[in-house]
């Protein structure tokens, strides 16, 4: 696609076949995205009717480092094109502008000019035909017709003996200057996608596979679960695994941010694409290629790229009559000026054609977007979808999780009472037994120690664990089981309480807290600050919710919901306003998609993250500030690129069609029109590049 008037030509195509729904094609990745109804949809016909509008729709998957690979070859492909393309626009160049009045220069000129814009220029003149063809347009359309009009006037007064009244130099040099500007954007958006390269260039492409005693080096694609590979010194981890031999040391910083490198030996894990220390390791693969969390990150980004901003919906509506609307402006120029008698009529009328540019209103949101997203990624935000940048600074409420979000998700135990004669050594013991969560946090709180010997254990689902010490029933567990075991009470408890009990009595409660992140506070803060509404949303007990609220000086909570509870609450305040939901568990999974952004942390489950549309992957909630700022920047950049874009088509267009020649005897050249409609490109490419300095 050359600009996004094409986009909006394949949506058309696309759209006019049974079985294909919520097409979304993308100029500045060159994409499409759409549902499509199998058993319906004829794909070959799809195919074979864009190939006739001159687009090449590829169906199977292409991996993002085979994408990047593809674009690279053909920028080099533009550039040896354009070298030789100069070879024959430069001397047009300086013979047009020397206005020579010998006899061989119109020839020279026309030959010239021949070769620069219907060989070099073919692909233009052979898309704007196509899709001439089919009743549409796009920006090939205003540059074909443009050069193919500057050339047939000169090519008539060159047989009508009036040689050196001509216009070759335009033609070919309209052409000429577009193929640049072409060059320069394409490159552009190649540097936006840098992020990207970045973390392809993370991924090792081979591997040292251990069978037996031998290594062999074989791709990375060929491993397979359950492998064993050998990780030497100074290399990177080609795959997520488990280490089952040696010692080492891991630069994480490229997931975490972490700087200091962190200590692995047996049963650790490691991530592809980490950067391993001084010792050799021998690593059990667990996930390999797109399956890593590199490779689940890449494509995400890649997935990113391709998504659309609803302030795009804008832009695209513009593009779909703004070439129409300039082929229409071009006559009613032409015809202005011949009624007025000016010989430069039809001159006006091509610069029409040719300094309009709806490159600058299409590239102007998406190439933005794609500069935020590997921004971001860099930053460690992953950015899913285009929409949360737009959304970021007009969010009204944020529903927050508790368990897991607010807090740690882990619990720690607060009070260890005892009530008669204290037997850690019992505790102990009967803890060491048991798998809970609760078990974990116990053993934390009263680290090592001598154990009592538990003998007939038995754990009992939902209730607790129980086993005998010198003949005697230890039980330890929740105060229900408690009540049913002796038959006696217990207060009603305001926090997780667990009771050692025998059958005769309590001998020690322990009481357990889910306790704050330390960046909550903060959070709420800033949300505060920002006029944001926090408010919490948890499927725990009031008493629980009502103190994390309390803590962090929010009003308003909900609590004992289940998950399509919380999606009706955030559905609710969604009609209120702009919603940010944050959440971590599979139980939220079904909010994050229902609020307008859905953020996640690392820590979260794959499905919160998978259903999320921006995941925190390091400093946890501190990191939520990092995507305000994200959002803010590029709707900064967005905004510039478009005020530029409508600016440049509202001076430019009156310009080219001689507004100023009747009082001050200015006009353009329709070659001076094919450098400003060129220049107007580049300055959306440019500005979107500058994005990463204002983050």
């Amino acid at each position: 696609m050359t600009c996004s008037g094409c986009a909006h030509s394949a949506h058309t195509i696309a759209e006019g076949h049974a079985g294909i729904y919520n097409v979304s094609v993308r100029y500045a990745n060159g994409t499409m995205a759409a549902e499509v109804d199998q058993e319906v949809l004829d794909l070959e016909a799809l195919i074979a009717n864009m190939k006739s509008a001159g687009y090449e729709l590829e169906v199977d998957y292409v991996s993002p480092a085979e994408k990047i690979a593809r674009e690279k070859r053909e920028l080099r492909r533009s550039k040896t094109e354009l070298i030789f393309a100069g070879l024959f626009a430069v001397p047009l160049l300086v013979i047009g502008m020397a206005h020579l009045h010998q006899w061989w220069s119109p020839l020279v000129t026309g030959l010239l000019a021949l070769i620069v814009s219907f060989y070099f220029g073919r692909k233009i003149h052979s898309k704007a035909w196509k899709l001439a063809k089919k009743w549409s347009t796009n920006m090939d359309t205003l540059v074909s017709l443009g050069s193919v009009s500057a050339f047939t006037l000169s090519a008539i007064q060159l047989l009508s003996g009036n040689p050196h009244n001509n216009y070759f130099e335009s033609a070919g040099l309209i052409v000429f200057f577009i193929l640049i500007g072409k060059y320069v954007e394409d490159r552009g958006k190649l540097q936006n996608g840098k992020a990207l390269g970045e973390l392809l260039a993370l991924q090792p492409q081979t591997a040292y596979k251990q069978v037996g005693e031998s290594l062999s080096t074989i791709p990375v694609s060929s491993l397979e679960e359950g492998d064993h590979i050998v990780v030497k010194p100074g290399e990177r981890v080609p795959v997520d695994g488990t280490v089952v031999e040696g010692v080492s040391t891991i630069d994480e910083s490229t997931f975490t941010g972490e700087p200091m490198p962190l200590n692995k030996s047996e049963n650790d894990p490691v991530w592809a694409g980490t950067l391993n220390g001084s010792g050799a390791l021998t690593v059990l693969v667990t996930k390999a290629g797109g399956a890593t969390a590199l490779g689940k990150l890449t494509e995400t980004i890649a997935e990113s790229r391709a998504t659309v901003a609803p302030i795009e919906a804008f832009t695209q509506t513009v593009s779909k009559y703004f070439v129409p609307t300039i082929i229409l402006l071009s006559i009613v120029v032409g015809v202005w000026w011949i009624t007025l008698g000016e010989p430069k009529a039809f001159l006006f009328a091509i610069n029409v054609l040719v300094i309009a540019c709806p490159c600058a209103l299409g590239l102007a949101t998406p190439l933005a977007v794609i500069a935020a997203t590997g921004v971001g990624a860099k930053q460690g935000l992953l950015v899913k979808k285009a929409a949360a940048l737009q959304y970021a600074n007009t969010i009204e409420f944020a529903l927050l999780d508790k368990t897991g979000t607010l807090t740690r998700g882990k619990p720690v135990v607060t009070g260890l009472d005892w009530h008669k004669e204290r037997n850690i050594e019992v505790l102990m013991g009967l803890n060491a037994k048991g798998s809970h969560p609760l078990n974990t946090a116990l053993a934390l709180h009263t680290g090592v120690g001598k154990e009592a010997k538990v003998r007939r254990f038995k754990a009992i689902p939902g209730k607790g664990i129980q086993g005998k010490v010198d003949g005697e029933t230890y039980f330890l567990g929740s105060i229900e089981w408690y009540k049913e075991i002796t038959r006696g009470s217990w207060p009603e408890p305001q926090q997780t309480t667990s009771l050692l009990f025998t059958e005769s009595g309590v001998l020690a409660n322990i009481t357990f807290e889910d306790v704050l992140r330390p960046e909550s506070k903060t959070l709420i803060e800033g949300l505060k600050r920002r006029g944001v509404q926090p408010i919490i949303l948890s499927g725990d007990a009031e008493a629980a919710v009502a103190k994390v609220a309390f803590e962090l000086g929010i009003r308003e909570y909900h609590s004992h919901l289940m998950p399509m509870e919380k999606e009706a609450l955030v559905k609710q305040y969604s009609e209120k306003g702009v919603t940010l939901f944050i959440g971590d568990g599979i139980n939220d999974t079904v909010a994050l998609q229902r609020a307008a952004v859905g953020v996640s942390l690392a820590e979260g489950t794959s499905a919160a993250q998978e259903n999320s549309d921006v995941v925190l992957t390091r400093g946890g909630l501190d990191q939520l500030e990092d995507y305000f700022k994200l959002g803010r920047v590029t709707m900064f950049t967005i905004k510039g690129n478009l005020w530029w874009a409508f600016g440049y088509n509202i001076l430019a267009i009156p310009l080219a069609a001689g507004i100023l020649y009747p009082t001050f005897g200015i006009s353009l050249t329709p070659m001076m029109a094919s450098i400003a409609m060129s220049i107007s490109s580049l300055g959306v490419v440019f500005n979107s590049v500058r994005l990463k300095n204002r983050f």
